[in-house]
């Protein structure tokens, strides 16, 4: 059962435990997988397989108790960290001041040379275009008393006047020239324009949707074939009819020591009958009540014969034994937070002894069963003896005995 509980816990951790149907999924997946390992380990025994889905049933209870509890704790709220330091230390940059340029400032294009009277002159040495009118009234004066230089003074200018003036840059290079790093200014590219996202068309939806239907529906079709609906519906009824046996269904159970087994299996021990249990000098036997019903308590203090507790069997009951093979079956349980070891072996006297058996009791009640077989066909007038020792793991290391039964062989 702590397998099945382990299980429940982690499929609760991988999946959306805040819903409370994904939680009852989980739950039923348990059931399914308790009865799934019942009938393939061979068990048939009803009593057996109602106790199993009750201890099931009580551990789904405990745990949806934790889950609602968390449901109820405030959620914590989300603490954001600011991070206020720059991934950068902006350096200072130093800042020119603009200069204005005129036309004035650039240099004129270079004019080829002229001899003027003996005198070499070139047009870098003559005024920019905005200072040409007085350069022309200037050379008109000379030029016409000096006869055949006056021609040449004409086209030198109109030359001057010919001078283009300085184009302006292109925008198109002031964009690519990268501007100079300021302190005041961020360098960060442009973002990426968000394409936009296709829209799916009708046939993809439909394909989808037909594709989730198909699935489903074969689903289904296996879950109606393989018997589990049949099997649900039985489990059902039947415990609506255990409700409706037991009234409302509410309060402790009292414990029926014949639940489970039939009329062919004998009663050698009961609680009530606690004065004929005969323990040794270091063993202890007590009527106790606890929640599953009326028990015996036995505590052995050494794993040796003065820890054992003898269960008396009467005569008729072995020799109904005798020659067969039986079926010895004691309920138990621990009555501590752990498991408790126990011993248990026979003393038939003339019928012959059995081997002793080891087993384990938990916090959960249990039937612990063994064979024996007699080939002997005499069997004793005398009663023979059950031994129960508890000491195995040590002193005060308590059992509960529920009840004792022997199925004698056919």
């Amino acid at each position: 059962m702590s397998g099945l509980e382990t299980a429940i816990r982690n499929a609760l951790e991988r999946s959306d435990r805040l819903n409370r149907d994904v939680r009852a999924r989980i739950y039923q997946s348990a059931r399914q997988a308790l009865d799934a390992g019942l009938r393939k380990q061979g068990v048939s025994d009803r009593l057996t397989i109602m106790q199993q889905q009750e201890l099931l049933e009580r551990k789904i209870q405990e745990i949806e108790a934790e889950e609602l509890r968390r449901l109820e704790q405030p959620a914590p709220m989300p603490v954001l960290e600011l991070d206020t330091e720059l991934p950068y230390d902006p350096e200072p940059q130093r800042v020119d001041p603009p200069v204005q340029t005129t036309a004035a400032s650039e240099p004129a294009r270079r004019e080829p040379e002229v001899m003027l009277d003996g005198e070499t002159r070139s047009a870098a040495t003559a005024p920019a275009a905005s200072t040409a009118p007085p350069v022309e009234a200037a050379a008109a004066a000379p030029m016409g008393s000096s006869g055949d230089l006056g021609g040449l003074g004409a086209a030198r200018a109109e030359r001057l006047e010919a001078v283009p003036e300085a184009k302006p840059a292109k925008a198109a290079k002031t964009k690519k020239t990268p501007a100079p790093p300021s302190g005041t200014t961020l360098d960060v590219p442009p973002e990426r324009a968000a394409k936009p996202r296709r829209r799916r068309g009708f046939l993809s939806h439909l394909m989808t949707w037909l594709i989730t239907l198909a699935v489903v529906g074969g689903a289904c079709w296996w879950f109606y074939q393989s018997g589990m609906v049949q099997s649900f519906i039985e489990e059902a009824m039947k415990a609506a009819d255990r409700a409706t046996a037991t009234g409302s269904g509410e309060g402790p159970i009292a414990f029926d020591p014949r639940s489970g087994f039939s009329d062919d299996w004998a009663e050698i021990f009961v609680p009530s009958r606690v004065a004929e249990l005969k323990p040794g000098d270091r063993a202890q036997v007590e009527a106790v009540a606890g929640a599953e019903g009326q028990a015996v308590r036995i505590v052995s203090a050494t794993p040796g014969e003065g820890g054992d507790v003898a269960i008396d069997v009467p005569p008729e009951v072995l020799r109904e034994m005798a020659g067969k093979s039986s079926t010895v079956a004691l309920t138990l349980q621990s009555a501590q937070d752990n498991s408790v070891q126990l011993s248990v072996r026979c003393d038939f006297g003339s019928l012959g002894n059995c081997s002793r058996h080891r087993f384990t009791a938990t916090q959960e009640k249990q039937d612990a069963l063994f064979r024996v077989t007699f080939e002997r066909s005499l069997a004793p007038n005398s009663p023979g003896r059950l031994i129960v020792n508890s000491g195995l793991d040590g002193a005060d290391r308590p059992v509960l005995l529920y009840s004792v039964r022997i199925l004698p062989g056919q």
